[in-house]
């Protein structure tokens, strides 16, 4: 049947509203495919740039031990990530000693070389690799040294022996200390501190010295900058008795027991060392015995003390 021409114009009409209906919508279609690959490519792009770093999950002091309970893996730009941020793979190479096959010889801490904050992104640049854990380390406990008046756990230290003549020596230097800690409250004379075999015969000699010597005292010395710092070089000396002991003792590591041979047959240095205190044990020789008998009695006093102090504080459960 016959169209009239308006019924043909409709249909053209409606024909070409169709059309341009479906090219603005394939145009928009385009568009939102070339956006939302623009916008792929770039999450790529950006994924591309992420590198898992370690964050500080809290604060770190200088010389404390680093460790991955104290890190978060996060993933950060590269464009402002530093070159030497410390990764996982990096943290395990610094923890892990290796030959040169690639088989792990030992294992060490890793240390903050500065105080570090919560946040911060570690590089090799805060850190160092600590000592290895020798064999005859041991956790050895004090209790007649004076304190420093604000010194806290995990603190470096070296111990001295002060001498009435105005003579100071280094008996063992560089040490992390720990306080005893019952009840929330510090010890006020305690530390624990980790020593190795040669180290423990020495500062006993000290204390024993310390205690013949009336005026001498044996305090503790707080680093700056544990990290940065070396260790200071001993400058004590133990009688030849406890040398001669060393030298028998087979606990004793060769390494530091060479430390001290060396000292000891440096004849300058051992007479700068020895006189003094050989002269001040003289001049107390009558009343030494009972100054060391004195001594002992009183560390024994305040351990036990402190070992009543901890059992209480378990409250009957131990």
């Amino acid at each position: 049947m016959a169209r009239n021409p308006m019924q043909r114009k409709a249909q053209n009409s409606f024909l070409l509203g169709m059309l341009i209906t479906l090219l603005i919508t394939g145009a928009i279609i385009a568009f939102l495919i070339l956006q939302l690959t623009k916008i792929t490519n770039e999450q790529k792009a950006e994924e591309n740039k992420l590198k898992i770093a370690y964050v500080l999950s809290k604060d770190i002091n200088s010389g404390d031990t680093i460790s991955e309970d104290k890190l978060q893996a996060t993933s950060i730009n590269s464009d402002i990530i530093p070159n030497n941020a410390i990764t996982g793979a990096s943290l395990s190479t610094l923890s892990n000693i290796f030959d040169e096959d690639g088989n792990l010889i030992k294992k060490v801490n890793v240390i903050a070389k500065i105080n570090l904050k919560k946040g911060t992104i570690l590089t090799s640049d805060m850190i160092a690799q600590e000592g290895e854990i020798a064999s005859d380390l041991r956790k050895v406990e004090y209790n007649m040294f004076v304190l420093p008046s604000q010194i806290k756990t995990d603190k470096y230290i070296d111990l001295r022996l002060a001498l009435p003549n105005g003579q100071d020596l280094i008996v063992v230097s560089h040490k992390k200390i720990e306080i005893p800690n019952i009840d929330g409250i510090d010890s006020e004379n305690t530390v624990w501190m980790n020593l190795s075999e040669t180290e423990i015969l020495t500062v006993s000699c000290a204390i024993v010295e310390s205690y013949k010597i009336e005026g001498s005292k044996l305090y503790l010395t707080e680093y700056v900058e544990p990290g940065l710092q070396s260790a200071a070089t001993a400058t004590y000396l133990p009688n030849d008795e406890t040398i001669n002991l060393i030298n028998r003792d087979p606990n004793c590591v060769d390494e530091a027991k060479q430390a001290i041979f060396q000292r000891n047959n440096d004849e300058n240095q051992k007479s700068a060392v020895r006189n003094p205190v050989n002269s001040g044990l003289a001049e107390n020789a009558d009343k030494s015995t009972d100054n060391v008998v004195n001594g002992m009695e009183e560390e024994i006093q305040k351990t036990q003390q402190e070992r009543q102090k901890y059992l209480e504080s378990l409250g009957g459960s131990y």
